[in-house]
């Protein structure tokens, strides 16, 4: 899901220089996807589309410090949000 969003190749590939953040941003995009992967649902909240916009947002501007931090707080809600799930099917 995250991938179809936030297609980070392309948007190296459209940018020139290297960033800091950029690794920090792909451990949290394959952290979400892997998060977002076990939930195993097939739609995902309203809240979450929101959020994965703004995400691109940021990345469309040159804010990749912001939308790590974004995507790091999104993997926190994600699990938090799913942990429950998760124990009822124990």
């Amino acid at each position: 899901m995250v991938d179809t969003v936030i297609d980070l190749e392309a948007w190296r590939l459209d940018r020139s220089g290297v960033d800091p953040q950029e690794d920090r941003l792909r451990r949290a995009v394959d952290r979400l996807d892997q998060v977002l992967t076990e939930r195993g649902e097939d739609r995902r909240p309203p809240w979450l589309v929101t959020e994965l916009l703004a995400v691109q947002g940021c990345l469309s501007m040159g804010l990749t410090e912001e939308a790590a931090w974004r995507v790091e707080r999104l993997v926190m809600r994600v699990e938090r949000f799913s942990r429950p799930a998760a124990r009822r099917a124990r």
